[in-house]
C-alpha cells in the first residue's frame, strides 16, 4: 500500500515495536546467557578431565576425553537444535494467537499521552572551566655580602692584606650582583602586569568562545522548544478535530491505534483507512502477509550421522490451515481494534477487505489478490465473546466473503462490493 501513516501514527507504530523488540531481545538474552552458562560449565569440565589426563599420561583417559570432547560437540548441536525450537515453537504461538493477543491488551489511545516535552542535553563546552591565574613573579632575594671570617693569631699578621684582598674582591661582585638585583626587582611591576594581562585576555577569549557555545545550545534547545509546541500545537488541532469527528482526524486517529497493532516478527500488516462521516462508516483495507511469509518449518533435529542440523517441513494441510486461520484473525482483530478504540463512537459500521500483495506468476507484475471481505454493523459485534470463539465461524456469522483457499491466492469476488 502507498499510503504513509501520519505524524502521530508512525510515532505510535515506531514506539510499540521498539518495546515489542526490546521484550524479545530482553527474552533471547536470557535464554543466550543460560545456553553459554551450560556451554561454558560443560566446557570447563572437559577441560578438567582433559588436564587430569594428561598429567597422568594416561591413554584411556586421553581417549575418554576426546569422546567426551564428541559427546560436547554433540550437546553443542542439541542445543542450538533446543533454541531454534524454542524460537520456532513461540513465533508460531504468536502467530496462532494473533488473535488472543490484541484481546489482552486495551486498545483505546489516549491522545494526550502523545503530548511531548522538550529534553535537553546537559550543556557542556571544553571552555568552561576559568583559566587559574598565573603564579606572580617574584622579586628576587636581595644579596647578601657574606664576609670572609679574618685570620687570627700569628698567622693573621702575615694573611692581613690578602684578607683584604679578598673582602675588597667580595665586595665589588657583590656591588655587581646587586646592581643586577635591583634592575631586576625593578623589572618585577611590569613583569607582573604583562602577566595580569596576557591572563585576562585568555580568560575574556575563553569567556567569548563559552558565550558562543552557550549562545548555539540555547538556539538548539529553542529550536527543540519550537517543534515540541508545533507537534503540540498539531495534537491540540487533532484532539479537537477527533472530537468533533472529522473525517481526516478519525482517520488519523485509527491510524495511530492500527500503528500501535504489532504482529509477530515477520507478519506485516499494512492499514488504509477512510471515514464516512455522514454515515458513521469506517472503510478498511488490509494488505496481509503473503502465504510464504509464514514459517513452513515444524521442527529442528541433529542428524548425528551427518552432523547438522536438519528441518522438518510441516504439512501441506498445516500450512494451509495455519495461513487461512491468520487471515480470519487478521480479519476479526482488526475490527475488534477499530471499536475497542472507538470510545467517542464515531463508528457505527465497518467495510473491510483484506489483500495479499505479491507478484502473479502468471504476468510477473505486482498484484493484490484480495482474500476475506466483510461489512459488520457495531451493534452486532459488540455481542461477540471474541476470547471463546472460532474466527472462521464467526465471519460466516458475520456473512464475510472469505477464500476458500486464502493459502493458494484463491480470489474472492467483489464485483457486486463489499456487501454482496
Amino acid at each position: 500500500m502507498g499510503k504513509r501513516r501520519g505524524f502521530f501514527a508512525e510515532m505510535q507504530h515506531q514506539a510499540a515495536v521498539a518495546e515489542r523488540n526490546r521484550q524479545r531481545a530482553q527474552a533471547a538474552q536470557v535464554r543466550e546467557a543460560q545456553r553459554q552458562q551450560r556451554e561454558y560449565d560443560r566446557a570447563r569440565a572437559a577441560a578438567e578431565r582433559a588436564r587430569v589426563a594428561v598429567n597422568r599420561a594416561d591413554a584411556k583417559a586421553r581417549a575418554e576425553a576426546e569422546r567426551e570432547a564428541k559427546r560436547l560437540h554433540v550437546a553443542a548441536q542439541e542445543a542450538d537444535v533446543e533454541s531454534r525450537n524454542s524460537k520456532l515453537q513461540s513465533l508460531l504461538a504468536d502467530i496462532d494467537g494473533v488473535l488472543g493477543f490484541t484481546l489482552g491488551v486495551d486498545d483505546f489511545v489516549d491522545l494526550e499521552n502523545l503530548r511531548q516535552t522538550a529534553e535537553h542535553p546537559e550543556f557542556k563546552s571544553p571552555h568552561s572551566t576559568p583559566i587559574p591565574p598565573p603564579t606572580p613573579v617574584q622579586t628576587p632575594s636581595e644579596p647578601v655580602l657574606a664576609e670572609i671570617p679574618a685570620p687570627t693569631g700569628l698567622s693573621g699578621l702575615f694573611k692581613k692584606k690578602s684578607h683584604e684582598e679578598a673582602m675588597a674582591k667580595r665586595r665589588t661582585e657583590n656591588e655587581q650582583r646587586h646592581a643586577q638585583w635591583r634592575d631586576a626587582a625593578a623589572a618585577v611591576p611590569m613583569r607582573q602586569l604583562e602577566q595580569m594581562n596576557q591572563h585576562q585576555a585568555a580568560e575574556a577569549e575563553r569567556q567569548s568562545k563559552l558565550a558562543a557555545d552557550q549562545a548555539a545550545y540555547d538556539e538548539q534547545c529553542g529550536q527543540r522548544e519550537s517543534e515540541i509546541a508545533e507537534a503540540n500545537a498539531q495534537l491540540d488541532a487533532l484532539i479537537a478535530a477527533h472530537k468533533a469527528g472529522e473525517k481526516d482526524a478519525v482517520e488519523e486517529y485509527f491510524g495511530i491505534v492500527f500503528g500501535n497493532s504489532v504482529y509477530p516478527d515477520g507478519i506485516t500488516v499494512d492499514f488504509e483507512q477512510s471515514y464516512k462521516s455522514a454515515d458513521k462508516e469506517l472503510e478498511v483495507a488490509l494488505s496481509i502477509p503473503a502465504p510464504g511469509d509464514i514459517p513452513t518449518v515444524r521442527t529442528y533435529k541433529y542428524v548425528r550421522a551427518r552432523d547438522e542440523v536438519a528441518a522438518t517441513s510441516q504439512t501441506a494441510k498445516e500450512q494451509r490451515d495455519r495461513y487461512n486461520a491468520l487471515v480470519n484473525a487478521i480479519v476479526l482483530r482488526s475490527l475488534h481494534e477499530v471499536w475497542e478504540s472507538d470510545r467517542l463512537g464515531h463508528v457505527d459500521t465497518i467495510s473491510l477487505v483484506a489483500a495479499v500483495e505479491h507478484i502473479d506468476t502468471a504476468t510477473g507484475r505486482e498484484t493484490a489478490t484480495p482474500v476475506a471481505a466483510v461489512a459488520v454493523p457495531r451493534t452486532e459485534f459488540e455481542t461477540y465473546d471474541l476470547a471463546n470463539v472460532t474466527p472462521a465461524e464467526t465471519l460466516k456469522r458475520l456473512h464475510a466473503v472469505v477464500s476458500t483457499n486464502a493459502h493458494d491466492l484463491k480470489p474472492i469476488d467483489l464485483s457486486a462490493g463489499v456487501r454482496g
